[in-house]
């Protein structure tokens, strides 16, 4: 009985002793995969929402007020999930993942307060105003909607530079592949 016992106990430690190598992600990695995922899926909203935007000034019609204001009220509802999601994520506990998670916090806080802006923006544009009238209001708000996607990168690449085992987590994670390869 003590011969089987010893080998079974010996292969169980075995099998233990590799899956806990292999495969495994470290607690950056899935932090990275979580925040890149969370941006991914606000991107993909917040990019329909604008090409819905302008497709409705480019082909004008009755309601397309109404209709913008909807499309911009989903990209405040993304950016709020996206800001709500960043902030419940819990970073690895280092001091790489504190300053990831404060440098992420900020980049919520932004996206947040420019889609409010956004929302502003749209909510002062008087009922029956002119298509002209609509796209030169709206038109503000391209640079603001620009400066946060490129706000977002460089977030990432900034908490990306938080330390090696950040960058290795960003790096290998397969959300992050995805994002990158969709934004090029």
């Amino acid at each position: 009985m003590y011969r089987q016992t010893v080998p079974s106990i010996a292969l169980v430690a075995i099998l233990a002793f590799a899956a806990a190598g292999c495969g495994g992600q470290s607690a950056e990695e899935k932090y990275a995969n979580s925040v890149c995922s969370d941006i991914s899926d606000w991107k993909d909203q917040i990019e329909k929402s604008a090409n819905d935007v302008k497709a409705k000034i480019q082909s004008p019609e009755v309601g397309m007020l109404a209709a913008i204001e909807t499309e911009i009220q989903e990209a405040v509802d993304a950016t709020n999930q996206l800001a709500s999601n960043l902030k419940s994520l819990e970073p690895p506990d280092t001091q790489e993942g504190r300053s990831a998670r404060q440098q992420l916090e900020a980049l919520a806080s932004t996206a947040q307060t420019t889609a409010n802006k956004a929302k502003q923006t749209v909510s002062s544009i008087p009922q029956g105003a002119s298509i002209t009238q609509t796209a030169q209001q709206l038109a503000s708000l391209a640079p603001e909607i620009n400066s946060l996607a490129v706000n977002t990168s460089s977030t990432l690449a900034s908490v990306k530079e938080t330390g090696e085992k950040m960058k290795d987590g960003f790096d290998n994670a397969d959300s992050c592949k995805k994002l990158k390869s969709s934004s090029s």
